[in-house]
Parts: C-alpha cells; sequence; structure tokens
C-alpha cells in the first residue's frame, strides 16, 4: 500500500495538514493510533489566546497572531465545504485588575500597544459592563479584544470532514510504532499489523511523537503534560470575554456552559482527574465569580498536551529527507495549527520556508541552538 504522504496522527494539527496538502494535489492518508480528534485536539478549550497569553515578542507571539487571523478564514472555508464551520467567536479576552496591580499590567502590555494591536485599558464602569460577576476586589481589566475561541470538537469534526471530502483516507487504530527509511530517505512507517510505504512522512502524533521509532533525535524533546479541565453550568453566564484570573481561565460557551482550566502536571501518561486538581479549578473560579459557586458542575476531564523544553513546537524537516514533524504545540495546539499546516504544506509540496521556520527547527535542541 504506497501513498505519496502518510500523516502520523490525527488530531487537528495532523487533519489539517492533511486537508492542505490533499489541496496541493498530494495523495494522503492519516493514520491515528486510536480515534482521529480523540485526544488533546478535542479536549482544549478552544482559546486563540494571541495576546493576552503573550509575555514577550518573539516567534511564538508572531505565529499566533499570523494564526488567529487564519483561524477566522478557516471558519468561513469550513462552512462552505462541510456545512458547519469551527464555532468561532470573537469575543476578546480579559485580564481583571485591582488598583494595585492595573497600572503594572497595562504597562506589561506596551510592547503590543506599540505595534498597534488592540489592548484597551478599562475603568471599573468597562469592566462591569461585559463582566459583571467578578468578584468586588477587581476595579479595572487590561481587554484584549481580538482574542477569539472556538468550539474544539465542531473544529476537528469540521476539518476530518473537509479533508475527507478532498480525499484523505483517516485510519484509526493504527498506531505506528517506526518510520522507515533507506539510503538517507524515508521509505514509510511501520505498524503493529503491516508495512506502509510512502515518499513523505509527517509526525503530528502529539504527545505520543516520542514513541515513534526513527523519528526524533531524543524522545524526552516531546513530553506529555497533563491538563485537568472542568465545566460548570449557569444560565445567564455573568461574562461574556474570556477570563484569566488567579492563574487559570474561564471561557463561557454561548449555551450556558463555563470551561475553567487548567492544571499542569508532569505525571507521564498518567489518565483522569483528581481531587486535588478539580479543587484547584473550582476555587479559581469561583473566587473570580462567586456566582458560579451555584453552577452546576457537568464535567470534569484531562488531556496529555505535547511540551517541548522551550514551549514552542517541532516543525520541520528531521534528518531524514521526506520526513518532517508538526508537534509538541504544548498549550497552543488549537490557536497554531493553521500557520503549522501552511508551513508544512509550504515546505513540503514547494521546499518554501517560513519566515520564524528558524525557531521551530527540530534540531535546536540537539545543537543547543537559541530559540
Amino acid at each position: 500500500m504506497s501513498e505519496t504522504v502518510l500523516v502520523v496522527g490525527g488530531g487537528l494539527v495532523g487533519a489539517l495538514v492533511a486537508l492542505r496538502l490533499a489541496e496541493s494535489g498530494q495523495t494522503v492518508r492519516v493514520l491515528d493510533r486510536d480515534r482521529p480528534g480523540a485526544e488533546a485536539s478535542s479536549a482544549a478549550a478552544g482559546i486563540l489566546a494571541a495576546q493576552v497569553e503573550a509575555s514577550a515578542p518573539g516567534a511564538a507571539w508572531e505565529l499566533g497572531l499570523a494564526s488567529r487571523a487564519l483561524h477566522a478564514t478557516l471558519h468561513r472555508e469550513l462552512i462552505e465545504l462541510t456545512g458547519d464551520g469551527s464555532g468561532y467567536r470573537k469575543n476578546g479576552a480579559l485580564e481583571p485588575t485591582t488598583e494595585l496591580d492595573h497600572e503594572a499590567r497595562l504597562a506589561a502590555c506596551s510592547w503590543q500597544r506599540s505595534r498597534e494591536l488592540p489592548v484597551e485599558s478599562l475603568d471599573e464602569a468597562s469592566l462591569r459592563a461585559i463582566a459583571p460577576g467578578l468578584n468586588a476586589r477587581y476595579t479595572g481589566g487590561i481587554y484584549f479584544p481580538d482574542d477569539a475561541t472556538v468550539d474544539p470538537p465542531r473544529l476537528v469534526a469540521s476539518v476530518i470532514e473537509a479533508a475527507s471530502r478532498r480525499g484523505v483516507r483517516f485510519e484509526q487504530g493504527a498506531a505506528v510504532r517506526e518510520v522507515t527509511t533507506s539510503g538517507g530517505r524515508v521509505t514509510g512507517v511501520r505498524t503493529e499489523l503491516s508495512q506502509r510505504s510512502a515518499e513523505v512522512v509527517v509526525l503530528c502524533a502529539g504527545a505520543w511523537s516520542g514513541q515513534v521509532g526513527g523519528a526524533l533525535d531524543d524522545p524526552q524533546e516531546i513530553r506529555p503534560a497533563r491538563g485537568q479541565l472542568l465545566e460548570l453550568a449557569m444560565s445567564p453566564v455573568p461574562f461574556s470575554p474570556v477570563l484569566y484570573a488567579g492563574g487559570g481561565y474561564l471561557l463561557p460557551r454561548s449555551d450556558g456552559r463555563v470551561c475553567v482550566g487548567s492544571t499542569l502536571e508532569m505525571v507521564g501518561f498518567e489518565r483522569g482527574t483528581t481531587a486535588a486538581g478539580q479543587r484547584t479549578l473550582l476555587d479559581r473560579a469561583i473566587d473570580a465569580v462567586p456566582s458560579l459557586g451555584g453552577a452546576r458542575l457537568t464535567r470534569s476531564w484531562s488531556s496529555f498536551r505535547p511540551r517541548t523544553p522551550d514551549g514552542l513546537p517541532l516543525v520541520g524537516e528531521l534528518g531524514v529527507s521526506g520526513l518532517f514533524v508538526a508537534a509538541g504545540h504544548h498549550r497552543s495546539g488549537v490557536l497554531l495549527a493553521p500557520i503549522t499546516a501552511e508551513i508544512v504544506r509550504d515546505l513540503v509540496v514547494h521546499g518554501r520556508r517560513h519566515p520564524q521556520l528558524g525557531a521551530l527547527r527540530p534540531d535546536r535542541f540537539r545543537r543547543g541552538l537559541d530559540r
């Protein structure tokens, strides 16, 4: 069985890479160890936090801004291709502040304002207009109106449907054990059951990327980071933007659900949620918005985010011709998926390198390269 391209991993990044390659005339098959989209992609909150989570200028910020803009276009494209979109909403992100820290937090965003990006300083009246349920100690806020959200399960399903309509074949339960090569060039992959031939292999296996033999120099370059989340339900929700408070976030859905996240735990592939983790999330949520104490707790879950030592993904060609990687996006997989897919398409099809690709090069840890 031979394909032009084999994509290892059918999460959002892998599915979107497959879609862009298929649009460019490639014959693509996606191999997933489980069910496509079943892991971190569908479990994510879906915040396109290109500005509110940015602490300094650099490659991560530039890529985040570019990819956030692509999400709006992708939403419209998916509606045209499949009849459904991504649930994209430009509802903004808000960091509430107190009298003591407002000026310092505003100053910390000055580098964004110097680029003429929208960063708004809110007084108490403006704050209460968009988040009336906030704790009374908050008297102002820093508002990022261009940050947005998507509904990850809906987004992943739409991308998989669009890719399938473009001829991409998705195969579940196909755990790839090893990339095979000959004479310095990739020849395909070996699964638990068979050998698959391909001219190009793209590793998009998320937290499991290090378990695929013959690909990464050091499997520990991508490690699983467990994140716990929970969901509350109340109507009406007393805030409209995504709130960043107390070291976490509260994301309001249009149907009265509130996603609360998240923890960061280096526990390997240990699944599940813990009482301590859930208590931390609940404490943060109720402290930020006291009325959430009366909300119904409807769901809790966890997922494994693929984390690299410097927090940036590995994107680019590995040490073998025809072997590429796009993994290690950690908490930014949903945000960066559109730009990642375009970068990989341009590399595979056109041999064209994105201006920020140097910061993502897969050999940067082995070479001790600066970010």
